[in-house]
């Protein structure tokens, strides 16, 4: 094992210690309020001994303030404990006060701490597992085998107490819960079982039977990733859910970084890395547009100024280019003066962060942009019902590949695909059913292709993939497997079991002369219906 490798997994392994440990701290304080209820001096006792070990766990952990305060609560339990009767009575009040900040000092630094982390989310959740809160057998029943059908493990509670009892052996992925349980009260005053999901790592979905504005802010203030109102809209639920598993296994993005000074560039490199984000550092300013093309960064990363070009000039260059508008560029330097900050701005630049930045803040600013930009390039270029890029996306996509694959001389290839009978789905079973089946397949295609390929809903049932670096045979026999899960789905409507399957064309830039990414997809989207015309469930 290599030094670096070694002392990334001694890093990871702290890591993990620190965030267990602060996990445990709000009940190690709520221990100490109970002892205060009735101060003997065996619970003086326990007092002085949780306190002492407190005092020197939290300056391990990086909390000396808390550490502080903890040795501050033992040397006067300690004091306290050793007058007589009448004295320990009349000091015992400011005992409890001095407990009773620990608690909401604690509360503050696992909050502050959650907000600045700098490693990956810890995994203490099942994976892939998503568990149904809900008032209603018939809605959790139905939901259970659509969740089901796309892989995911499902487990249902009708009521607070028994999830929060679950959460105390594991947890989910996601939970998707009703806002109000009859009899329980409101999800929004369950305070532990809330408390328990942050500290998991569980995503939040709630389920109102009312829209309203006070009902939206509470779910804000939990950091519920989705707001949804009754009747519920099932495909868009899978889907939101779907991505959000697929999400939280991949890195939290791509950002491109243009610093001349190489050692701080690599520097911020790797506190990036650490944190899950995927980097590339511009070698050449000449190159950086063919850099950016084949890298495909979330957000750029700029220094403002460096010998052979400014910063402001190279987004100037970048925003000439019609496949670089939406890129969110992000200027990073020690220039403070707040007229030069715009001044530079105004050439294309989206935002700007101050040098000096410590690793901390330059995760959690660099976090906050990309995430809001994702969530912006989603909107603009996802399709709502699937997730899976849209039209204009998907083709943008394969020329992008098409211009790569030209200069790298690595082959490419893509698929078209169609819903087989689709429209006698629709007629049996209603629109809704359709789109069940339309949200099936996209999951699919998401779970069965690589983090480099692209998916994207081409229209109505008809989809199309773009395989980088992927070879004609190698494509036909990703699609056939894709096939063969999507015949093994089972889909229910009315009472009614079905199954369906698909028709696709591959082609691939090995085989061909093109001249352009178009030829390819109308290439494809005739070997589709070669496939069709030769009696569908099957690809050619």
């Amino acid at each position: 094992m290599s030094s670096a490798k070694s002392r990334s997994d001694l890093s990871a392994a702290f890591a993990t210690l620190r965030r267990r440990f602060e996990a445990s701290l709000p009940e190690r304080s709520a221990k100490m309020l109970v002892l205060m209820e009735q101060p003997s001096h065996s619970n003086l006792a326990d007092l002085v001994a949780e306190a002492h070990k407190l005092a020197g766990a939290c300056g391990t952990f990086g909390q000396s303030v808390l550490g502080s305060h903890a040795r501050q609560i033992e040397q006067l339990a300690i004091e306290i404990d050793s007058k007589d009767a009448d004295e320990r009575l009349q000091a015992l009040p400011s005992l409890r006060q001095v407990v009773l900040e620990f608690d909401i000092a604690v509360n503050a630094a696992v909050q502050a701490s959650g907000e600045l982390e700098t490693e990956q989310a810890v995994m203490l959740h099942q994976p892939d597992t998503v568990w149904l809160l809900l008032p209603s057998a018939t809605l959790a029943e139905e939901l259970t085998r659509q969740l089901q059908a796309f892989g995911h493990k499902v487990e249902c509670f009708t009521d607070f107490t028994s999830c929060l009892k679950r959460l105390q052996i594991t947890a989910p992925a996601v939970l998707f819960s009703a806002i109000n349980i009859d009899s329980c009260g409101s999800l929004f005053e369950q305070t532990l079982l809330l408390k328990q999901l942050k500290q998991h790592s569980s995503r939040l979905l709630v389920l109102s039977d009312r829209d309203e504005f006070a009902l939206r802010i509470q779910a804000a203030q939990q950091r519920a990733d989705a707001f949804f109102v009754s009747p519920l809209d099932v495909p868009n639920m899978i889907s939101t859910i779907s991505e959000l598993l697929e999400h939280g296994t991949r890195q939290s993005g791509r950002v491109f970084i243009v610093d001349d000074d190489k050692l701080l560039a690599q520097h911020y490199a790797l506190v990036l890395n650490s944190a899950g984000i995927e980097t590339h550092i511009m070698a050449n300013t000449r190159q950086i547009i063919a850099e950016l093309v084949v890298f495909q960064p979330d957000l750029l990363l700029m220094d403002m100024y460096m010998p052979e070009y400014s910063g402001a000039e190279l987004a100037g260059v970048i925003r000439q280019y019609p496949s670089l508008k939406r890129l969110p560029i992000v200027f990073l330097s020690s220039e403070i003066n707040k007229a030069l900050q715009l001044s530079a701005m105004a050439y294309g630049a989206d935002d700007f962060l101050t040098k000096p930045i410590d690793d901390a803040q330059l995760v959690q600013a660099v976090k906050t942009r990309l995430k809001r930009s994702l969530q912006l390039k989603n909107l603009i270029e996802k399709d709502s019902l699937t997730a899976l890029i849209k039209h204009s996306a998907i083709k943008e996509a394969a020329e992008l590949e098409f211009e790569r694959s030209q200069r790298y001389d690595k082959p490419f290839s893509v698929v078209m695909l169609d819903i087989d009978h689709f429209k006698a789905i629709n007629d049996n079973y209603g629109h809704a059913t359709g789109d069940m089946v339309i949200t099936a397949l996209a999951t699919l295609l998401r779970k069965r292709i690589r983090k480099t390929d692209k998916a994207g809903r081409y229209g109505g049932e008809e989809f199309m993939l773009v395989l980088p670096n992927c070879p004609r045979q190698q494509a036909v026999t990703l699609t056939e497997h894709i096939l063969d899960a999507f015949r093994q789905l089972n889909f229910t409507a009315d009472a009614k079991h079905f199954s369906c399957t698909f028709s696709a064309g591959v082609i691939s830039s090995e085989e061909h002369e093109f001249n352009n990414a178009e030829q390819m997809i109308e290439a494809a989207d005739k070997a589709l219906y070669q496939a069709k015309r030769a009696g569908r469930n099957q690809v050619c």
